[in-house]
């Protein structure tokens, strides 16, 4: 019997009061990160007479499975590949490949993924991709697969870090993971972590602002 195809599913987040609340990648989309990124993107591929959609179903693919077995490798289970081509295979097993190599280097003594946190104090939640420790330091890695590294990406994993550190966990460094769509692999640590959790304060009250209008 074939596997179904790993399917990274809505996620909701609710508070101590049951409220539903939300998700820190949901306050970012919701106010337009990147459109203008993707919008010109699908432009130059339609010009260049090539389906955007299909290219980025194609990518899509690639990048999922890429997350998937990191995923698999940090929960310690074995990865079920039968509805995914070989070509789409070969392309993330090379980011795998990289993955394992990173998280090698740094001696890597726990880990843990998908890690569904809420914060109380600013009320939004965050699912954690990996959350590690290394010779007495807090790692928190966000995996990204995406033709390249945006603001929104460094906003979203610092706010990610203030949901940790809310729950009492220690991060010394903050990675993003990059995760290329032709099997490379690019950790990115992210500086000036104030900045970025000051952006996403206001984030937080534009989304607030928005339901009122």
């Amino acid at each position: 019997m074939k596997t179904q195809k790993k399917i990274l599913a809505h996620i909701s987040y609710k508070n101590a009061e049951g409220k539903t609340i939300p998700g820190a990648t949901t306050i970012l989309k919701n106010l337009g990160w990147n459109t203008d990124a993707l919008i010109g993107w699908a432009r130059r591929e339609a010009l260049a007479g090539n389906d955007p959609t299909k290219i980025k179903d194609i990518h899509a693919d690639i990048g999922t499975l890429a997350h998937y077995l990191c995923e698999c490798d940090i929960k310690g289970k074995t990865p079920e590949l039968d509805e995914y081509s070989k070509a789409n295979i070969d392309i993330a097993q090379e980011c795998f490949k990289s993955f394992l190599e990173w998280k090698n280097f740094h001696k890597i003594e726990y880990a843990v993924s998908e890690m569904k946190l809420i914060s109380e104090q600013y009320q939004y939640g965050g699912t954690i991709d990996l959350y590690c420790q290394s010779e007495g330091k807090g790692i928190l890695a966000d995996i990204k697969t995406s033709s390249g590294i945006f603001p929104e990406m460094k906003i979203q994993a610092i706010a990610y870090k203030q949901l940790l550190e809310e729950h009492g966990h220690k991060v010394d460094e903050v990675y993003i993971l990059h995760l290329e769509r032709d099997g490379g692999f690019t950790p990115h640590r992210i500086g000036k972590p104030d900045v970025y959790w000051e952006v996403f304060k206001h984030c937080l009250e534009l989304e607030k602002l928005k339901k009122m209008c």
